[in-house]
């Protein structure tokens, strides 16, 4: 997998980190033509189980902490996406999960349409928030025969074999003119990153194909038309955990956090997290107001 660099095809690349403890058949690879980071898998793998195993399953957690969490991170999307377009229309949650997000968009007067080629993720989405759900893998033309407003892309492209090939057919297909894309993706030059490095959560190899920092992601997005008009650094829910366990790896804890908190909350765990997380909110705050908080977040139109 990516044995040159799949936004430019270079075959000329220096390892960043080799042999990554999360799977170590895989290096981290910086492009020396374009500069991007990008993970190479040196073994044969099954890409339907990657994302059938203990992290991904589907965990019924409606009213939980973590969900309140998510809601209120989203609503914030929502605040800022109404403020940039005055008037509510269309809008197409592209990789939508369980449906949260579309959900809430809808609960906030948003015409949602959905596309999730997970089968069970898909199902859930349609079953408890009711959303029209579209599973099949996407290559180009219109999805649901319409034009949206509003496009919205958390946490895909970094999985996708050619993000920004698939990123310009679904605006140049999909999305009205003055339309708005909202873009979310790790963010490989964070502080946390940096602590962690190569067992910083959000690398999340195999799965993660791309490792994206904001200088080349707005690049990469104004080279296909799209120019920001907002970004964000700053996620409660995948900044300051990432930053937690940034913090518990760098003090040597090698587990998976997210796996442990969805199957084993051992009290030794939760007395961990309780002690750090102030710190960890403190760092991923401070972090965010110089663009290294651990995800990037724009918002952005046609030029």
């Amino acid at each position: 997998m990516n044995q040159t660099c799949p936004l430019c095809n270079s075959e000329n690349s220096t390892i960043v980190y080799k042999r990554v403890p999360q799977f170590e058949e895989s290096d981290i690879v910086r492009c020396n033509q374009c500069g991007h980071l990008f993970t190479i898998v040196r073994k044969e793998i099954n890409v339907n189980e990657l994302y059938s195993d203990e992290v991904y399953k589907i965990v019924e957690n409606r009213n939980s902490i973590f969900d309140r969490i998510i809601k209120r991170e989203y609503r914030g999307v929502l605040l800022q996406l109404n403020k940039i377009k005055t008037i509510k229309g269309n809008l197409l949650d592209f990789g939508c999960g369980k449906g949260q997000f579309g959900n809430l968009a809808q609960e906030n007067g948003w015409l949602v349409k959905a596309v999730e080629t997970s089968p069970d993720r898909a199902a859930y989405a349609r079953n408890i928030y009711g959303l029209d759900v579209n599973t099949q893998y996407y290559t180009s033309g219109s999805i649901f025969n319409m034009q949206f407003d509003v496009l919205t892309l958390f946490h895909v492209l970094e999985h996708l074999p050619q993000p920004v090939v698939l990123l310009e057919q679904l605006v140049k297909n999909n999305v009205n003119y003055n339309g708005v894309v909202v873009v979310e993706v790790p963010n490989v030059n964070s502080w946390q990153s940096a602590i962690a490095k190569q067992n910083w959560i959000h690398l999340d190899v195999p799965r993660h194909i791309h490792h994206f920092s904001p200088e080349r992601l707005e690049q990469i997005l104004l080279d296909i038309n799209l120019k920001p008009l907002k970004t964000a650094y700053f996620s409660f829910h995948l900044g300051v955990l990432g930053m937690v366990d940034s913090l518990l790896k760098k003090a040597g804890y090698k587990k998976n956090i997210i796996y442990e908190l969805k199957n084993r909350k051992s009290k030794t765990l939760i007395l961990m997290i309780a002690l750090l997380l102030p710190i960890a909110f403190f760092l991923e705050r401070l972090a965010s107001l110089f663009g290294k908080g651990g995800i990037i977040r724009m918002y952005l139109t046609r030029k």
